[in-house]
């Protein structure tokens, strides 16, 4: 009996390696150095693959043709502190795992263990971006994290969030998780099913909506 028990106990230790290496399989996982970060959600690895954090979305630091949004300097040294020349594990989405520019869309887990996805939305460094693909345990701590912020006023929103055109309603889509300012939606067509109404910016973020890209409603740097 007592062999048989040890025989059963090296059984399922074996099973239990097997399960682990399959599934860190299947989801992709690997670790990798940091070699630069371009801006708050993009990171370059040592493997040459360009990364494009899962689920956030920080200020972009703008262009010859426009110009750097609030707040894109803070979340791009956020990113570079915490990750440059640091090496980090790399959580792919599952299905497709990339976006239209061939990034691998991730979560990025720091040396210390906490996602940088989760302490840029805790810190007010981005804002919470759906789109495909985003298991629902990732967004429901994404969402939980902004709300914390948007609570505490806390990096960008508490100039955001200050500003009059925050107490302007807006409307968002279902679908697409994206909302929009009122004189947007004089140039686009938005269906009365796929609609709904905030009263201000802060309730559209707290409901987990994005802003539209090209309805310009985040604020340029001052």
């Amino acid at each position: 009996m007592h062999i048989f028990a040890k025989m059963l106990s090296a059984v399922l230790v074996a099973a239990f390696f097997v399960f682990q290496t399959t599934f860190s399989h299947a989801e992709g996982l690997f670790s990798a150095t940091v070699t630069q970060c371009t801006d708050g959600d993009t990171l370059v690895l040592d493997t040459g693959q360009r990364v494009r954090l899962a689920g956030v979305d920080t200020p972009e630091k703008g262009s010859k043709d426009t110009p750097p949004q609030y707040y894109a300097r803070e979340a791009a040294r956020f990113t570079c502190e915490r990750t440059r020349k640091q090496q980090v594990k790399v959580i792919p989405l599952s299905g497709p795992s990339r976006d239209r520019y061939q990034r691998l869309v991730a979560e990025i887990i720091l040396p210390d263990g906490r996602s940088l996805n989760e302490q840029l939305l805790l810190h007010g460094m981005a804002s919470f971006y759906a789109h495909k693909n985003l298991p629902s345990q990732l967004v429901r701590r994404l969402t939980a994290a902004q709300k914390e912020a948007l609570d505490k006023h806390t990096g960008c929103w508490a100039f955001v969030l200050a500003r009059p055109q925050a107490q302007q309603p807006y409307r968002g889509n279902k679908n697409s998780k994206r909302f929009f300012s009122q004189p947007c939606l004089r140039t686009i067509t938005l269906s009365k099913k796929n609609q709904v109404r905030f009263s201000d910016l802060e309730e559209a973020f707290r409901a987990g909506y994005a802003p539209a890209r090209q309805c310009g409603i985040w604020p340029s740097a001052e």
